[in-house]
């Protein structure tokens, strides 16, 4: 394959000659799990996020083994267990609807717009019940939720986690995503636009309590100042400080690179607009919007066919989501009988997810670009 989906290599090739240094000063310090270098990728990232921020509310992190570990966390920092519900997308990744599972409340689905494949403020609202006590608020592949018009309209009593875990560096009119719901989690899995050396994740809200809370749950349910002494049943959900010190060295080139994701962007949408098919966009106008595509999906009614095509010419293709969340055997237990995901059915037959990561070189995009104007289906 001349262009791969993604192209591990290549990322981490930009800092091969640091990463002996990262691993012997670690070993020789004797860190190696939520020591100094995972406080300081929590502070950096705050840090970080507080420059992007128009608000000016502190930030507080909490480093996580994973994105999937997060979403189970920030739901149990939140008090939400069996006999409550959480509203989730039933378009989406399984951690959105797993981490429900995974802490005995009953996951609600709720089928996604047709153009930007998230979660509709008013359909939402419709599911509400006494017994609903949060929505999962998803981000996904290129595009941006409007968390704060969704936000808006819930009671109170309803909690919105934000699962930013693909679009470190969005924003919407000022502020970053993961940080306009009550809590947000990143994904620093490998691919992911701020990718590490494994499976890591960073637990962000602008609430302290809520704060103290998920940083319990991630370590056994210690506080982090007295040791095996533990407040709550909590997880081993800890980062590793090799990873931490990774991550710190690769933040400084975030920008740059989601930057570079925007450029090919633009390139991919040009032709797809001039073919006339149909791309992931979004209905209104969100304001200030700064995306950050992690995946580019388009939708045709023959996506095999695409595939086969771009792969005869030298270019990994990736389907989408085989299924709607509701549909998956795992949540068999859990859909209703009336439940219908039009939308979520259609973008699950249709989608299909071209090469889109900073490492492509302009004569690859092109080739792309040509590849998908030779397409005679």
């Amino acid at each position: 394959m001349t262009i791969s989906f993604f192209n591990y290599v290549e990322r981490y090739k930009s800092l091969p000659d640091r990463l002996p240094e990262l691993i012997e000063a670690h070993c020789a310090k004797g860190q190696f799990i939520l020591k100094d270098s995972v406080v300081s990728f929590e502070k950096a990232i705050a840090e970080y996020l507080q420059l992007h921020n128009s608000t000016q509310k502190a930030v507080h992190c909490a480093a996580v083994s994973s994105a999937s570990m997060g979403m189970v966390i920030a739901l149990k920092a939140l008090g939400i267990g069996p006999g409550d519900e959480v509203i989730t997308p039933a378009y989406s990744y399984v951690s959105t609807a797993s981490a429900i599972v995974s802490v005995g409340a009953t996951p609600i689905f709720v089928d996604v717009n047709k153009n930007d494949f998230m979660l509709n403020s008013e359909t939402v609202l419709c599911k509400i019940t006494s017994r609903t006590k949060a929505v999962i608020a998803v981000h996904l592949y290129r595009q941006v939720m409007d968390v704060a018009a969704l936000k808006s309209k819930l009671p109170a009593s309803i909690s919105i986690v934000e699962d930013s875990a693909t679009c470190l560096g969005g924003s919407v009119n000022g502020t970053p995503t993961g940080l306009i719901g009550d809590v947000g989690v990143y994904s620093f899995f490998p691919a992911k636009p701020l990718g590490g050396l494994g499976d890591a994740g960073m637990l962000v809200t602008h609430d302290k309590l809520l704060h103290r809370k998920c940083a319990m749950y991630r370590n056994h349910g210690q506080d982090g100042q007295v040791r095996f002494t533990h407040f709550v049943l909590g997880y081993n959900s800890r980062m590793d400080d090799i990873n931490a010190a990774y991550l710190m060295q690769k933040l400084t080139k975030l920008e740059e690179q989601n930057q570079r994701r925007n450029a090919i962007v633009e390139q991919y949408d040009a032709v797809i607009d001039r073919l006339g098919w149909r791309r992931q966009q979004s209905d209104i106008s969100l304001g200030d919007v700064k995306n950050v595509p992690y995946s580019y999906v388009l939708l045709t009614e023959s996506p095999q066919a695409l595939a086969d095509h771009l792969r005869r010419e030298g270019i990994e293709s990736k389907r989408g989501f085989p299924d709607p969340l509701p549909d998956q055997p795992a949540f068999a237990d859990w859909r209703k009988i009336d439940d219908d995901f039009p939308n979520s059915q259609t973008i699950a037959q249709q989608a299909i997810a071209l090469p889109i990561y900073p490492e492509l070189t302009d004569t690859q995009v092109e080739s792309v670009v040509i590849a998908l104007q030779s397409y005679k289906g």
